[in-house]
């Protein structure tokens, strides 16, 4: 994603939540002018958060929390003798509500608001002319008009991501019998600009952020075309959402919120639409760069082009690939757990690899198996994601953020805890069979069935397993982790959650 105008960061940063006591610094020595005076310069605006995404390879959000979701998981196993600079040991250990985050959580909780605050000013423009009556800007034609709403539904749809990322991370999970008035970090969606706004923010309670983020993402996917391609500048239109990706989005929420009916609602409408299927190998998703286009079950994904400098590096640490098929990253320390595994059927007791595992397309194209370590020979056979930087320009490999996979495996889970086995298997099936399995009977379908396949599809991706768990209010498993020290986060997960910065925390006053 392009950067836009530096000067639209400047003017945003006023809103970042980190306060002060000098209230000099908050004085505004002339009231603020929104820079957009056409529909072609508020697309700089609306490009801006996903910009932002994807910014820092190192503190990127869907890496950060990919990383930290797969590594707390069941699935995951911890190499200490490789980890570098990523805080992945205290992942490991679960080491739950700490008072000093991994610096990786600390750069990205910045991000993420200025994801926030990047939103947050085209989207009161928007409104403010939408209160008055008036387009906001002059002499505009319908097809403009068009075009300005399908904007403003992705800077509603991308504000949303931001507060799920967060929601994900500093809080804890929604819990679907509980009163959820915890209060862990800012709510923040208007534009402000006084002072005394700004000094004393208010802590949303974990209700209210959900009901934020549902917000949002309901009224981007009644904003939001679903072939967005003649209405954005962009060379990867799936680098864009869409209202088939705000639909995800809230499949997404509902499912973990324990709100199947509703997740199922969502699933429906993705599955119905006819621009996504599951014909190509699992590679395909994975293997392009920017304007190479996308995998036909791409929904929405980043993409790099050839002068993006996010390489997203924070894949490296629990992929195979160190930006070459060839090697791995020095501190690469996270392949799959054996339990996990042996779970799926993809390694036996003495972990050797089986024949159901040499006959699933997915574990040859998108994972990676290696006998002995290249960085040491004292580390036992493990299966590596292999599914980053896979494209002939590997740094700048596109990245799926939801594949049409998922979708089918949620609806998969929903049908099957209806006691709708036959349209569970169906769904499951159309999984199995993409990546060369054969078809499981309804009669013989089971929800560990269910469960491992989406391990084999998801692991690694969006921090799918413990989100999986929480949806289902199933324990967080320990997986290979020491049944000495270690036990299974139960639900309703109170405590799993990690603290915001503790500069936040001492200077933003609503702490205090």
């Amino acid at each position: 994603m392009n950067t836009t105008k530096k000067y639209l960061l400047a003017i945003f940063s006023i809103v970042l939540l980190v306060a002060c006591d000098n209230d000099a610094f908050f004085e505004l020595e002339r009231p603020n002018q929104f820079p957009w005076v056409n529909v072609n310069e508020l697309e700089l605006g609306v490009r801006e958060p996903y910009y932002l995404q994807n910014r820092e390879p190192w503190t990127h959000a869907f890496g950060t929390m990919a990383l930290k979701n797969f590594t707390e998981s069941d699935i995951a196993l911890f190499l200490p003798q490789f980890v570098g600079a990523s805080a992945s040991a205290a992942y490991y250990n679960r080491e739950f509500n700490k008072a000093v985050p991994a610096y990786e959580m600390e750069g990205t909780f910045v991000k993420l608001y200025e994801m926030v605050t990047a939103c947050n000013g085209p989207l009161k423009m928007l409104n403010d002319a939408e209160e008055a009556g008036k387009d906001p800007f002059p002499s505009m034609t319908q097809a403009e008009r068009d075009k300005v709403n399908h904007f403003k539904g992705e800077l509603l749809f991308m504000r949303g991501v931001a507060y799920w990322y967060l929601a994900r991370m500093y809080a804890p999970p929604y819990n679907p019998k509980g009163s959820n008035d915890g209060r862990y970090f800012t709510l923040r969606r208007d534009f402000v600009t006084s002072s005394e706004a700004l000094k004393n923010p208010e802590l949303g309670s974990v209700a209210e952020v959900y009901a934020a983020i549902e917000k949002d993402w309901t009224e981007a996917k009644k904003l939001l075309f679903e072939d967005h391609a003649p209405l954005v500048n962009e060379v990867n239109v799936r680098a864009r959402a869409n209202k088939v990706a705000a639909s995800a989005m809230l499949m997404r929420l509902y499912f973990i919120k324990g709100e199947h009916d509703k997740a199922l609602t969502e699933c429906n409408y993705i599955l119905g639409s006819p621009l996504y299927d599951l014909t190509e190998d699992p590679i395909e998703a994975f293997n392009k760069n920017g304007a190479d286009g996308w995998g036909k079950e791409v929904i929405w994904q980043t993409a790099c082009n050839s002068t993006s400098g996010a390489y997203g590096r924070m894949e490296t640490i629990y992929g195979w690939s160190h930006f070459s098929r060839k090697s791995m990253a020095a501190w690469a320390s996270q392949p799959l757990s054996h339990w996990a595994l042996k779970q799926v059927g993809w390694m036996n007791n003495d972990l050797s690899e089986t024949a159901e595992a040499r006959s699933d397309k997915r574990y040859q194209q998108v994972y990676a198996r290696n006998e002995v370590d290249p960085r040491s020979d004292q580390v036992p056979p493990m299966v590596w994601s292999h599914k980053w930087f896979r494209a002939p320009d590997q740094r700048r490999s596109n990245r799926p953020l939801i594949r049409l996979a998922e979708v089918y495996l949620t609806r998969s889970i929903i049908r099957y805890n209806k006691n709708d086995k036959t349209g569970a298997a169906a769904d499951l099936n159309v999984v199995r069979n993409r990546a060369g399995l054969a078809s499981i009977e309804s009669a013989a379908l089971t929800a560990d069935m269910i469960h491992n396949e989406r391990i084999k599809e998801m692991a690694t991706e969006n921090g799918d397993r413990t989100y999986y768990l929480i949806g289902l209010q199933l324990p967080i498993g320990i997986g290979d982790r020491d049944p000495a020290v270690f036990s299974p986060v139960m639900p309703p997960y109170a405590d799993y959650y990690w603290q915001v910065p503790v500069v936040e925390r001492e200077q933003n006053h609503s702490y205090q």
